[in-house]
This record gives C-alpha cells, structure tokens and sequence, in this order.
C-alpha cells in the first residue's frame, strides 16, 4: 500500500488545481481520476475564462470579484492558453434588457475589474456592426455594446494544471476505479483498480459525479450537486468574426464563439436539470432546437442553421449547489465541507468554475490548515 498525505479524486480543473496547489506546500499529493485528466465536465464548457457578467443580476457580486481577479491571474500564469477577446452584444427593440440596463452592469464590471482589467467596455458603432456581422437582422437594431473576457481551451489548460503538478513531485493515476474506501481515525484505505493507496486527508473533487461518490462510499455530507447540463453545437466555418453575447426573450443568455484555430463555431449553452447518472447524460434533440431557434432568431433567412448544419454537439454538467431539500438553490458559489475524525480530515468541494479554480484551490489549502 502506497502512503501519501493528500489523495484527491478527479481530475478535472478543481482537482488538478487543488493538487497543484498541496504540492506546493512540499506534501505528498495523489490524484486519482476513474477516466482521464480533464475528460469530464472540464473539458465541456464554453471555453471562456469570464467574471460571469450575467451573475451581477442576481446579486452575486463576491463571485463576480473573484472571478474577475483569477481572470487576469490566468491571463498572466498561462499567456499561450488564456487570451483576452472582445465580446460584442447586440440589443434590439425585442432585448428583454434595454441598452440602459446592460450599461450599467457593463460599468459595473469595470469597476469590479479594478486594475485587473484587460479592456473597457464601450459602446459600438452600429453601421460597423452591420458591415462586419452581415448575417444578423438590422430590424430593432438599437444599440450594440462590447466589453473583454477571455477565451481558453478548457481541456489543454486543465492538462496543463496537472503538468505543472506533475512538475512538483506529484502523482497522477488515471483510469483508476476505486472499489472501495476504509477510514479509522488516523488514514483513509482506497483499494482500487492500479493499487491500494493511504493518506491521513481526502479530498473530493468528482464535480457532477460527486452525489454519486458520496453515495458509493456513504460518505458524511452537508450539501448536494444539482446536475444542470448545457449542450454546445458545432457548426463548420466562422459565423461571426468575434465572439457574442446574445438574449433570449426569457432573459436567458447563449454565446456564439468563433474558433479560428479549427474554421468552427460554437454555440450554447442551455440549462437543463439532470436526474440521470452522469454515465447516462446525453444530449437531448428539444436542447439542440432551442439553441437553433434562439441563433435563428437573430439571423437573416438566408444564413439561419438547420439541424443538418450541426457537425457535433458535446454536452457537460454545471454542479450547482443545494442544500438538501432545497431546490430553489442555484447559486454558482462554491462550498467547501470538511468532516473530521482523529486525525483524518474528508473535504468535499461542491460547485466551482474553471475560471475561479486558483481562489478554490487556495480556499482549500487554507481549510485543511496546509501553508507554503
């Protein structure tokens, strides 16, 4: 049996931040992943490294802040994976959100961002706008608005992470099936496919599939993950020469990001509450014509996609917060829970975006008492 002082499971972004993040304080840190570093949910969302511009109309300010400090701590530690681009924003007569509105929130980005910004926001010429997005309606045209986020590719940036982790002396050990957990009160027993590890602390990274884990090993828990999906479609060429941040009239919002690198263009996402186990998810056909309508909406009759004109679809899972029992709980805020006995310590990370993973991961650090 092989001995450490941290194990952590899954590898996705949070896991391999999180184990990067213990290395560094010198401790002997495993991580374990049932499939492959960053081929779950990391590796299937939109692709952006964002403050979450949409998170200020429900309050969540604390969020935003943080978000936008590891923005630019990404856009500084990895120049080559995360690069900052301009996002556009057309309002029409039709916008749910007037031109007024969006404004405002767009200030209070920049003020959020602080010295931390990497553009301002502004207003942007609508005849440019016609010129240069020729596929778009001009009927209802009212306004068009721009701001900087930053745009990644998910999968690279979390192999990245666990390089570096890899670099500081630490161990990863993918397609590993664990088959079972022991605990007393001085080390935690995990017994799976490619050895038999222990370690005084484990940590839980499993993102979606952390209710399950929780479930598997009867693990003590305060929280539990809603599963909520969100599909991207892959469309050949490049619809838009930059990225955009459209509204649907139910006040919804979906990207449409053009990826030079591959001549494609994504489009999503949706928000769907899965009941399912995260083996079994799969793209729904009623997702797939919601994200056609909503693009379709915006476009000319001669440019609007058909269901022929998708190349792919990928489809992951946000691991929303909620307490048990409470289904009204859909907060993007993290929580960390920590159960203690002797000497063990079982921290389980519920929630977290790829953008905020350096704040989680120096939270964690933190929680477990483990210093540089």
């Amino acid at each position: 049996m092989q001995n450490y002082d941290v194990i952590v499971l899954g590898a996705g972004i949070n896991g391999c931040g999180i184990a990067e993040k213990l290395a560094q304080s010198g401790k002997r840190v495993l991580l374990l992943d049932k499939e492959g570093v960053g081929q779950g949910t990391s590796s299937k969302s939109s692709r952006l490294i964002h403050g979450g511009l949409r998170y200020l109309e429900t309050g969540q300010i604390h969020l935003v802040y943080e978000a936008l400090h590891d923005r630019q701590r990404l856009i500084t530690k990895y120049p080559d994976l995360v690069e900052p681009r301009r996002f556009i924003l057309p309002i029409y007569k039709s916008s749910p959100r007037p031109a007024w509105m969006i404004r405002i929130g767009l200030w209070m980005y920049d003020l959020l961002s602080g010295s931390r910004k990497v553009g301002h926001s502004k207003t942007e010429d609508i005849s440019e706008f016609k010129s240069d997005f020729p596929a778009f309606i001009e009927d209802g045209l009212n306004s068009v608005l721009s701001y900087v986020d930053a745009k990644t590719h998910d999968r690279e940036l979390t192999r990245r992470v666990a390089d570096d982790f890899q670099k500081l002396g630490g161990t990863v050990i993918v397609h590993c099936e664990i088959q079972s957990i022991k605990s007393n009160d001085e080390h935690f027993e995990l017994y799976s496919s490619t050895g038999d590890f222990f370690a005084p602390i484990l940590v839980n990274a499993t993102g979606p599939w952390l209710n399950e884990v929780n479930e598997k090993f009867d693990f003590p828990a305060r929280f539990q993950i809603r599963k909520v999906s969100g599909i991207h479609l892959i469309f050949d060429g490049l619809i838009v020469p930059e990225l955009m941040f459209m509204q649907t009239k139910e006040k919804r919002i979906f990207f449409i990001i053009p990826e030079p690198e591959n001549d494609q263009t994504l489009i999503g996402t949706t928000e769907r509450e899965e009941d399912c186990e995260m083996d079994d998810l799969h793209a729904q056909e009623s997702d797939i014509q919601y994200l056609l309508d909503q693009v379709n909406a915006y476009l000319k009759p001669d440019h609007q996609f058909q269901r022929k004109d998708v190349r792919d679809i990928y489809i992951g899972v946000r691991p929303l917060v909620r307490r048990k029992g409470d289904v009204t709980d859909v907060s993007r805020e993290y929580k960390l829970d920590l159960h203690t006995k002797g000497n063990t310590k079982l921290l389980h990370i519920f929630g977290g975006k790829l953008t905020t993973y350096l704040s989680l991961a120096e939270r964690v650090a933190d929680v477990l008492k483990i210093k540089n």
